[in-house]
């Protein structure tokens, strides 16, 4: 064999033996993956309340609340002040930061995902029966 076949066998098995990696279906496809709200004043209750949705979450994000809280008294919740966190994947930021929220009005939050996307989302309490 000549030199020239092997450095053409040489590429051909390069170019040939490659496979075309599979996507990472482990890999989110979203963002914001769960969000939660607390009692601000932790003496109340260190209970958290989420949403009934699922991710990937449309534009407006409804955090559930019970009518009376505790539950099984008739004291009307009070969700002006509410103390928020959320899960995310790697890499990916929330805009501003979670802070305190006054729930009873909309919060404006841009969720910057690890693909450089935003995903803009508004933030509000839903009180339940």
């Amino acid at each position: 064999m000549n030199k020239y076949n092997i450095v053409f066998l040489l590429v051909a098995t390069l170019l040939f033996a490659c496979e075309k990696p599979e996507e990472n279906i482990s890999a989110p496809r979203f963002g914001l993956t769960n969000i939660y709200a607390q009692f601000a004043d932790e003496s109340i209750s260190t209970e958290q309340f989420t949403t009934s949705q699922e991710a990937p979450f449309g534009e407006v994000i409804r955090i559930q609340f019970p009518k009376y809280y505790p539950r099984n008294t008739l004291n009307p919740i009070d969700i002006t002040r509410m103390r928020m966190t959320a899960t995310l994947p790697v890499n990916v930021k929330i805009e501003p930061k979670l802070n305190v929220m006054d729930l009873t009005k909309p919060n404006t939050i841009e969720v910057i995902n690890s693909n450089g996307t935003v995903d803009k989302h508004v933030i509000i309490g839903e009180i339940v029966e």
